[in-house]
């Protein structure tokens, strides 16, 4: 061989010039290779390191795992299927006087928040919630836990004992030293749920578990629940954040009718909103979660006919609601399944039951929980009265559990039973009390905050007088009884008029308190006046006439309740009170909170010439009716109109919304836009009012002109939007923001060295790849930002894509790190080309051409590797025909080049494929490589298949192959462009997790 490369090279120099070429080439190699072998050891030290402090992956997925089973359900309490909380949750709001914000963003901006809300408000739903959004996202950070305290009641462990023992129940190995590990390193998130819920005498002890906890684990964030009257500062100053849980509003109640009607799909939710509206009283009640569920249960499937029409008062609710569960095998005609038991029996049976626990000592018992022996032993003690035998006792005892569902067993073995919620024993517990007035105030003045719901409903399910009950809560107890006095007035069935108003009085006198007692004493008297009784209706004007007194504190407590009322006369006052400049403020933040009992009001004032702060209250409100009427502003010649596009931009996500506006009345004209909606929907209305707000956003700052048809603008449109708008509707904002960004876009070489990640992006999957796999969060804020700056792109575009759902905004972010001229430019053609079906994609032919190329390019390579073969070892490839003198020369130092870089590029390949980033270096080499691997498989492959073939047949076969290639590709990839058109893309992301759902990916697929 020595003398083969002595003819290439004379001299003598062959053989070593050929040594110094490959040592040169292996140096190159395996510097980079040991480079990336330290690098990576490094890293995977580090990630090693990390692992063992935050959490070893099988036991971080085996308490995800159970936190799933947990916390996926829910159960109603009264039926033997559970809600799945993912589908039916609406997020909730937290409210910070009349100003609203997302409850999940709250938490997360909070080390230590004290959460407040009314029974039923979702506050045990909204951390379990928290759990399934930590689930969703896989993060092994922020490991979060909930403590239920009440387990406090009757165990003097530890806060960090209850944690272990929830890692132990989900059978992680090493839960002590693990929860001690996350704890001290800031790893986890506690929930510490129902502080309400720990006895009187463990209240203090508890409490300071909670501050020492909070000290002790700085680091970890914390999140306590409460009932509201029961929190009075207690955690301060550890605990620093304290928010209350706002009630549904109206765009709420509307998506969580909406969510379970999709669950259930069988629940009429215009008959039910229509009946809600039409009385107020219930209206009230509806506005918390645990209330409204039991208003979708009863009033979807076959209950609707048997529950009947719903009642107007909380107390009547709840009796109206157990009675039909008690008894609603008969009432729906389930014969294999029909009760053997009477309703009322079992009733009673609850009433013992739910007053037994109530009156458990706390340093004994939990009240939330009863032993199944005293289950037992109370429908014992009941049965002889029942003329029933000791025989009857797991009978009676199983069909209340399995047919009712009001009382669940709380472990496997039925060892512990317990009300679904706190509110369902309350109120059976003051029907087991309605004769017991004397004993009932006893109970109250020895522990007022446990006994405090319980007065409220035995006020209002009593067939007594109510009288002294109520005057010894109101004058024999501080605040806390005084106003639990008033608000037990809009429930009272019999109560002595004096007394009622002197109680009126007295906080009349006081409204405008500070503090909680003011916002107290506002809501009390907004519960009175929504009452359309003689005491209600005098109520009202009294704060009506206070509303008009001098700017003061008591005037704005006026305002408040006034709006708390959620009566259209109020609405009304209010209204007139805008018009007036020194109560203007007040009045607007009232009418802003009343939901859609306001819409008329607000309606008119958004016409007006300072209505902006109405139209993005009809924003807030986000109702159907609401949208209805923003879309009637957005011909407006005026900013009302451009701010009125905005918001509905974002309202049109929602299912009923887009449905109401299909039923608008719009004007007749002709717009430039009408490119944007699709053009298959039906409704006119629709797909004018889209088309309008796509021509305000991209062009509304130049009212004065029509006709923008090829987005050609003599100036960019600002980036003005309302900081209310978080996300817009893709089906507008994507087109927008993609041809606006289209025309404006640069190359990758704008983009900072320090962003960029190895190797350049040749195509649109690279791009769209490399933009969603930014490790990061700063530093994808830091790549988004270089653009935001470009001088050549308008902030609206930028604006626009930030506001879209983050899977929409990567494929329009790609297009800006794209070679300059990509293959298939954004067009209004192409949008509206996305909406339509999909050519099918021609996989058999896609098959066949992948085939052909890789079988001819493999046959050549293994032919031309035969030849070097047979060169290098000839004795071994003896069949092989041998090489023509006039190649012969150069065939040693060819086929030693050919078999190097042939094994170079394959472990190039591998080393490649197993980096987590792409590196330059392996690049550069793999492209040197390539330069002495081609010629010499060309070379050899070709040659060696002459030598067997001729060269006609080899011609022939090679351009028949390229023909049949060529014809190919050029079908599949028109095919191909209109599969991968990224517009088809952006419609097919679903939206994010603020709790809607897509309802057009699935049509545009």
């Amino acid at each position: 061989m020595g003398s083969q490369f002595d003819k290439v090279l004379p001299y003598g120099v062959g053989i070593p010039a050929v040594a110094f070429v490959v040592i040169t080439l292996l140096a190159v190699y395996f510097s980079e290779l040991l480079k990336g072998l330290a690098s990576r050891s490094v890293d995977a030290l580090f990630r090693r390191g990390n692992s063992v402090r935050r959490i070893d992956g099988r036991q971080l997925r085996r308490y995800r795992q159970r936190a799933e089973q947990w916390h996926a359900k829910h159960p109603l309490g009264f039926d033997t299927a559970n809600i799945d909380v993912r589908r039916i949750y609406v997020p909730l709001q937290s409210a910070m006087g009349t100003e609203r914000a997302d409850m999940s963003e709250t938490l997360r901006t909070s080390s230590r928040v004290v959460v407040l809300g009314e029974p039923g408000a979702g506050k045990s739903l909204l951390l379990k919630t928290e759990i399934l959004r930590w689930l969703e996202k896989g993060d092994d950070d922020q490991v979060p836990v909930i403590v239920a305290l009440h387990k406090c009641n009757f165990s003097r462990d530890g806060l960090r004992d209850f944690i272990v023992a929830e890692f132990t129940q989900a059978n992680v190995s090493g839960a002590a030293p693990l929860v001690d590990r996350m704890l001290s390193t800031g790893r986890m998130r506690v929930f510490f749920d129902g502080l309400d819920e720990v006895g009187r005498d463990d209240r203090e002890r508890v409490e300071r578990y909670l501050r020492d906890f909070a000290r002790t684990y700085a680091e970890c964030p914390m999140v306590v629940t409460c009932r509201t009257a029961v929190y009075d500062s207690q955690l301060s100053p550890d605990f620093d954040f304290v928010t209350r849980i706002a009630e549904f509003d109206d765009a709420s109640m509307r998506r969580f009718l909406n969510n379970w009607n999709k669950a259930e799909d069988s629940l009429n939710v215009d008959r039910v909103v229509a009946s809600l509206r039409s009385n107020r009283d219930l209206m009230r009640i509806a506005r918390r979660p645990l209330l409204l569920t039991i208003i979708a249960y009863l009033q979807s499937g076959d209950r609707v006919e048997t529950f009947g029409p719903l009642p107007n008062s909380r107390a009547e609710f709840y009796r109206s609601a157990i009675t039909h569960l008690l008894d609603r095998d008969r009432q729906l005609g389930r014969r294999s399944a029909i009760s053997n038991y009477n309703g009322n029996r079992k009733l009673l049976i609850l009433q013992r039951i739910a007053l037994g626990m109530h009156e458990a000592p706390v340093e004994r018992e939990d009240r939330l929980a009863v032993s199944g022996e005293s289950v037992e032993s109370i429908i014992r003690a009941l049965l002889p009265d029942f003329d029933l035998g000791s025989d009857h006792v797991l009978p009676l005892l199983e069909e209340i559990v399995d047919r009712s569902q009001l009382l669940r067993p709380l472990d496997r073995l039925r060892s512990q039973y317990g009300f679904a919620h706190l509110t369902l024993q309350e109120f059976l517990t003051a029907q087991a009390l309605h004769e017991s007035p004397s004993d009932l105030r006893r109970k109250y003045h020895a522990d007022p905050n446990a006994w405090r719901e319980v007065v409220k409903f035995w006020c209002a399910v009593a067939s007594v007088d109510c009288t002294s009950l109520i005057s010894s809560v109101f004058r024999e107890s501080g605040f806390d009884g005084k106003i639990l006095a008033l608000e037990s007035l809009s429930d009272t069935t019999f109560v002595d008029a004096q007394l009622a108003e002197e109680i009126i009085s007295y906080f009349l006198m006081r409204l405008g308190s500070d503090g909680y007692e003011g916002a107290a004493i506002a809501n009390a008297l907004g519960a009175l006046a929504a009452n359309n009784t003689p005491r209600g209706n005098e109520t009202l004007e009294m704060l009506h006439r206070i509303s008009w007194e001098s700017s003061s504190e008591r005037q704005a407590a006026a305002v408040l309740s006034l709006a708390a009322s959620d009566r259209q006369e109020a609405a009304s006052h209010l209204a007139a009170l805008e018009q007036d400049e020194e109560h203007r403020a007040g009045a607007r933040a009232a009418l802003r909170s009343m939901g859609e009992i306001a819409i008329p009001q607000l309606a008119g004032a958004a016409r007006g010439r300072q209505g902006i702060w109405a139209i993005d209250a009809l924003a807030r409100i986000g109702t159907p009716s609401a949208a209805i009427e923003l879309a009637s502003l957005l011909w407006l010649d005026s900013f009302a109109a451009r701010r009125a596009a905005w918001l509905l931009s974002s309202l049109i996500r929602i299912p009923d919304v887009e449905e109401a506006l299909r039923e608008c009345d719009v004007p007749e004209v002709s717009d430039s836009y009408a490119w944007i909606w699709d053009s298959a929907e039906l409704s006119r209305a629709l797909r004018i009012i889209a088309a309008r707000i796509g021509f305000l956003l991209d062009a509304g700052h130049l009212l004065g002109c029509v006709d923008h048809m090829d987005g050609c603008l003599p100036t960019p449109p600002v980036a003005d939007e309302p900081i209310e708008v978080r996300m817009i509707d893709p089906r507008i904002g994507a087109p927008l923001a993609a041809l606006g960004i289209e025309r404006h876009r640069y190359n990758q070489d704008s983009i900072p060295r320090h962003l960029r990640i190895g190797r350049a992006i040749f195509d649109w999957g690279h791009a769209y790849g490399w933009i969603s796999g930014l490790d990061g969060q700063t530093r994808r804020d830091q790549f988004f930002e270089v653009f935001r700056k470009h001088r050549h792109l308008p902030d609206i575009y930028r604006r626009l894509s930030q506001l879209l759902p983050r899977g929409v905004e990567n494929l329009i972010v790609a297009r800006l790190v794209m070679a300059k001229d990509p293959a298939s430019p954004l067009t209004k053609e192409l949008w509206q080309a996305a909406h339509t079906d999909p050519p099918r994609p021609s996989v058999v032919l896609k098959n066949s051409l992948k085939c052909a190329k890789f079988g001819t390019l493999s046959i050549l390579f293994v032919v031309a590797s035969l030849r070097a073969l047979s060169i290098m070892f000839p004795f071994y490839f003896q069949w092989v025909p041998p090489m023509k003198d006039a190649w012969a020369a150069a065939a040693g130092f060819a086929s030693f080049t050919f078999l190097i870089s042939s094994v170079t590029l394959l472990a190039l390949a591998i080393y490649d494929r197993g980096l987590d980033y792409l590196s330059d270096s392996v690049e550069i080499l793999t492209g040197l490589i390539w330069l002495f691997f081609i010629p010499g498989y060309l070379f050899f492959s070709l040659e060696l298949a002459i030598s067997w073939a001729g060269w006609e047949v080899v011609l022939i076969s090679l351009a028949s192959i390229a023909a049949f290639l060529l014809v190919g590709y050029w079908n599949v990839n028109r095919k191909v462009r209109d599969l991968e058109n990224p517009f088809r893309r952006m419609l097919s992301v679903q939206l994010g997790d603020d709790g809607l759902t897509s309802n057009w990916a699935s049509r545009t697929q």
